[in-house]
């Protein structure tokens, strides 16, 4: 992969190194010519870079940093370490295709980079509670559930927690949303949203459902629950800002994001 003038070689199901990935994202936010930053692609590895990330960097100079999926571990530790608010619905590799990017993610992702709005999101329905609101922090729920035990992992009280993800079985959402639960993530938080889950299909139709698992997840903690919110895996989904001040609404079906 060429950055720059420097030519850095794959490891194994990485880019490059950690160090060299992270030395990457270092010179981009020390640099003042650069004032955004896109992930190209999920997957796995953006875990592995954050102990070698200049924070304080960062925090000096934040700029719009937009990413995706396994994105999640990058944009929850900024936001632990510096308060820097990112934006979590696109990869470069996943969405600018040919064809063109969906109207909708299209639309989202230029109203939040260039006019800081962002259009109220329909769709969504209580499961447990009806109104919540708090501070936007999540993401793909397996990342999330990566990160739980470590020094990146934002305080979640107070926190409205989106979650979705992509291509795990029920019972494996249910095991992620276990340990969550188990390490107190849901004791203090303001609500859960989720979002959705592309592809969670089971193995054997007696196993159930994702929804199912939703379902009975709502009645295990004390925080509003809602799903439906379109965000995750599937075409069309919103570009949400991690970091800024939102409130769903179960009656109205809605969630709605403040400005900056």
């Amino acid at each position: 992969m060429r950055v720059g003038s420097a030519v850095y070689h794959r490891d194994r199901y990485l880019a490059g190194t950690d160090c060299d990935r992270a030395n990457d994202l270092n010179a981009m936010f020390a640099d003042p010519a650069v004032r955004a930053v896109f992930a190209a692609r999920g997957g796995f590895g953006a875990a592995r870079v954050l102990e070698f990330l200049n924070f304080e960097a960062i925090r000096k100079d934040p700029k719009a940093l937009v990413g995706f999926s396994d994105t999640t571990a990058l944009q929850l530790a900024i936001y632990s370490r510096t308060g820097m608010v990112s934006y979590s619905g696109v990869t470069v590799c996943g969405d600018f295709t040919a064809s063109g990017m969906p109207e909708t993610t299209e639309t989202s992702l230029w109203n939040a980079l260039n006019l800081g709005r962002f259009d109220e999101m329909a769709g969504v329905t209580a499961l447990r509670g009806r109104v919540a609101g708090g501070r936007l922090l999540g993401g793909c729920l397996s990342v999330v559930a990566s990160l739980v035990g470590t020094g990146y992992m934002p305080d979640t009280g107070g926190a409205l927690l989106v979650l979705e993800d992509v291509n795990e079985a029920p019972y494996r959402v249910d095991r992620m949303l276990t340990q969550l639960r188990m390490a107190g993530v849901f004791e203090r938080a303001a609500g859960v949203v989720f979002g959705q889950f592309e592809g969670c299909e089971p193995e054997r139709n007696v196993e159930g459902t994702v929804d199912d698992v939703l379902r009975e997840f709502s009645t295990s903690v004390a925080a509003p629950v809602f799903c439906g919110l379109p965000y995750g895996h599937a075409e069309g989904r919103r570009v949400l800002p991690i970091g800024l001040r939102a409130t769903v609404d179960g009656s109205r079906g809605t969630l709605t994001i403040e400005s900056q």
